[in-house]
């Protein structure tokens, strides 16, 4: 249904078509779209002064604006972007003067989408704009046509009621393109995944391909001399004649949801199609061939662009170059922090997550900074916010947005602007006087050994932790979760040496794993044999959300004693416990698969004909290897702190991007009753139990819940539950069956991403208060470690006395 509900004067018409000739005339003045009216990122702008020598940018002004992810469109005087004032419960499409940044009218789109599994609140899509409308995609999927005088609505569509469109869980966030005379958007309807309008009145004008989307938007390109509109789904790449709809052709990609196309020379062409990868291909006017696909461009948000003739991206967290023609890294570097990338003038434009502003230039040999400047403040004390929308730029001004603000940034020829502030390392007085003591010397490296001779590493010092690393490296950072997943923090170099450290002030005690990489290459730490497998995290500090090549190697540290009352050391393995292990395997028609299974057997179970408490520990393995419980609950035992128990130890892990299909009906309808025929267990559902930790500790729940009838107990370490599992956890505890005893326990430095906006421990008190509300018995307690087995384990007495009480 299209609705017109604003009629502009005869002399509006007339004042906007002449600024419309006008914005003809000053294209390059404005950036209509997503990525620019090139769509690749660049800047229309051939501008000499700014294409070499030095530069500095000016913040000119700064605005708070409601949250969201919409980027800002420019065209002649305005500013267009998306907004949620969380508190007024309201979205908002609204226009900002360019001069001033003077809010000029703002238009209602519908209530707020609230920030859920990794997202924060507000829109996702950001606008197009044309000479005389704006036009944006609410998150609730209502597609609308503004007037850019007054932000009065001029047509609209609502895409779920009458075309079948599916959201996502972060709601709709396709961004739409103006593109000869047509408004073009991946819609994903049931009949069609890229619908054309008409820009000036909305009709329909062709429904083309059958795909899911996301967050895509379309990219038009020249191939063979012909205009074509290239559009990824979820699932494939279509080519698309843009008047008519008609699809040229269309071929699988790799299954990403927020594919934007990336045009390269030679008529080539980028896709970021897998999370753990990318493809490029060749273009012809009757299809595509792959031109390339590797893994030196993975793991990000970022959209690549063209600059010196290279490639440039973000690949996790590293600014990297690659060979549009092969493919082949040139270089990467850790600086500038992760964030998006544009062009102007050639030279590359780099905004950070972090809210810094920077320019370089791009060559074979490297990037290399040319002026950067600090634009938004986040943390405690800021309120702007990170900034999660990519750069627009217009002329000389480059207009960014934050969570919380807009500002616009003047690019001038000259000397270097003020310089951004690093997240620095904090020593204690004592080691800022060993660096001042090997400054001085002219022996450098004999101070070092003697200072570190017979030290454990890291370092403590009081309140303080530093990392130490030695060695023949260009650059080294330290990750831990002590900082975060997905994060790091760089490493100074004592200058004339090869010792690096990081210095970070913690007051209390705690026990944190860490890893370094030294020219980005994972290492642990050299003199330290507390190493450990992570069950957490993989490559890059990458949270393990799905199955991982291979886990990280970490290594860990005590600052002052964290283990719990009981008298066991939760770090030393056995290499035969007093009781035994049977290894078994059941297979699974539930799970279609072989599930391998260990069975702890308390002592002395084989001489006896009693019946045992029973504690399923779910992702088992992880807990085995890494937490040791066989060691720990083997010395509980054998110290008579908690009673004898069988204790089944299943090797299935859960991903939660893959889900848990069949696990709960596995549990309750083979595993239990195998367990009960060929084990002497007790019936009492008092001596029964489940345990885990992180996304096994859910696993945990969702098997447990369903059958409380027979299982009163659950150990949760760091229950980790994304939103989007709520809505289960509420049903399961609604369950009209027998409540249970529940111990929840969090992290202080728990599994989270401070840039993506999830923590655990957060959501481990949420899903608490869900199941105490449901009426089982919750304890939640704060335990003052990170996340892993690692330090999971030194809080497993006190996890083990609650599920076996003597």
């Amino acid at each position: 249904m299209i609705t017109n509900t604003s009629q502009l004067t005869r002399p509006c018409l007339v004042g906007l078509f002449v600024c419309g000739l006008l914005a003809v005339a000053c294209v390059a003045d404005d950036w209509p779209s997503l990525r620019g009216p090139q769509h690749d990122g660049s800047a229309a702008i051939d501008d000499g002064e700014l294409s070499s020598g030095p530069l500095q940018l000016k913040v000119v002004w700064k605005h708070p604006v409601g949250s969201g992810y919409s980027g800002v469109v420019k065209s002649g005087g305005l500013l267009v972007s998306a907004m949620a004032d969380v508190e007024a419960d309201q979205e908002y499409v609204f226009a900002m003067s360019t001069e001033t940044g003077e809010t000029l009218w703002k238009t209602p789109t519908g209530k707020v989408m609230i920030g859920a599994n990794g997202s924060f609140d507000g829109p996702v899509a950001t606008p197009a704009a044309d000479d005389v409308r704006a036009y944006h995609l609410s998150p609730h999927g209502i597609l609308t046509a503004y007037a850019l005088e007054d932000g009065s609505v001029v047509w609209q569509h609502d895409l779920k009621k009458e075309y079948s469109a599916a959201s996502n869980v972060y709601g709709f966030g396709a961004s739409p393109i103006v593109h000869a005379g047509m408004l073009i958007l991946p819609v994903g309807s049931d009949d069609s995944a890229v619908m054309g309008f008409d820009a000036a009145t909305g009709e329909v004008k062709w429904k083309a391909g059958k795909d899911g989307v996301a967050f895509q938007s379309a990219v038009p390109v020249q191939v063979d001399g012909k205009s074509v509109v290239l559009v990824a789904g979820n699932t494939t790449l279509f080519a698309i004649e843009p008047t008519t709809g008609k699809v040229i052709w269309s071929r699988p990609h790799g299954g990403a949801s927020a594919v934007l196309p990336v045009p390269l020379p030679g008529s080539g062409l980028f896709i970021n199609d897998m999370r753990d990868g990318s493809t490029s291909l060749n273009l012809q006017s009757n299809g595509a061939t792959e031109r390339w696909s590797g893994r030196n461009i993975r793991n990000s948000y970022c959209v690549p662009v063209i600059s010196g003739g290279l490639l440039c991206s973000y690949s996790s967290r590293f600014l990297v170059a690659v060979d549009p023609e092969t493919g082949d890294q040139r270089w990467r570097t850790r600086s500038p922090s992760n964030g998006f990338l544009a062009t102007v003038a050639g030279r590359l434009v780099v905004a950070t997550i972090d809210g810094s502003l920077h320019i370089g230039d791009v060559s074979e040999d490297g990037y290399d900074e040319v002026t950067k400047v600090q634009v938004f403040e986040k943390g405690d004390d800021g309120t702007d916010g990170l900034m999660w929308a990519l750069p627009s730029i217009a002329g000389r001004s480059i207009y960014l947005r934050s969570l919380g603000a807009i500002a616009r940034i003047d690019i001038e020829p000259g000397t270097r602007a003020e310089s951004v502030a690093a997240e620095g390392s904090q020593v204690s007085p004592g080691f800022a006087s060993f660096l001042k003591t090997v400054d001085a010397s002219d022996n450098k490296q004999a101070v070092i050994d003697s200072y570190l001779k017979d030290k454990s590493l890291p370092l403590i010092d009081g309140d303080f932790v530093h990392f130490i690393l030695q060695g023949d490296y260009t650059d080294v950072a330290v990750a831990s979760e002590l900082f975060g997943m997905r994060q790091e923090r760089v490493m100074q170099r004592v200058d004339g040496t090869k010792l690096f450290y990081f210095g970070v002030r913690i007051p209390d005690a705690t026990r944190l794993s860490y890893v370094f990489y030294a020219d980005y290459q994972p290492v642990l730490d050299p003199v330290s044999d507390r190493h450990v497998t992570s069950s957490l995290v993989a490559g890059e500090m990458e949270p393990i959300f799905r199955k991982a090549k291979s886990s990280l190697e970490l290594s860990w540290f005590d600052k002052g004693n964290v283990v719990d009352e009981a008298a066991i050391d939760v770090d030393v393995s056995s290499d035969k416990p007093a009781g035994s292990i049977d290894e078994t395997q059941l297979q699974s028609d539930e799970l279609n698969q072989t599930v391998d299974l260990s069975i702890y057997l308390p002592p002395n179970y084989s001489e006896s004909k009693d019946r045992y408490p029973v504690v399923y520990v779910h992702d088992g393995k992880s807990a085995m290897q890494s937490g040791n419980q066989v060691a720990i609950i083997d010395r509980l035992i054998q110290s008579k702190t908690v009673r004898p128990a069988v204790v089944v130890f299943i090797d299935k892990r859960f991903y939660p991007m893959q889900g848990a299909k069949g696990y709960a009906e596995f549990f309750a309808k083979e595993l239990i009753p195998m367990i009960d025929r060929e084990y002497r267990t007790s019936a009492d559902r008092k001596d029964r139990a489940s345990l885990s930790g992180g996304f096994g500790a859910s696993l945990a729940l969702m098997a447990t819940l369903p059958v409380s009838d027979q299982i009163g107990s659950v150990g949760c370490h760091s229950l980790f539950a994304f939103e989007m599992m709520h809505p289960m956890f509420q049903q399961l505890a609604q369950l009209p069956n027998e409540r249970c005893r529940v111990l929840v326990q969090r992290s202080r430095y728990e599994f989270r991403n401070p840039a993506e906006n999830w923590n655990m421990g957060l959501q481990a008190v949420n899903v608490a208060k869900i199941l105490a509300d449901g009426g089982h018995d919750v304890t939640t307690e704060a335990t003052a470690t990170g996340s892993d087995w690692v330090s999971w384990r030194t809080q497993s007495p006190r996890m083990w006395k609650f599920l076996l009480e003597r």
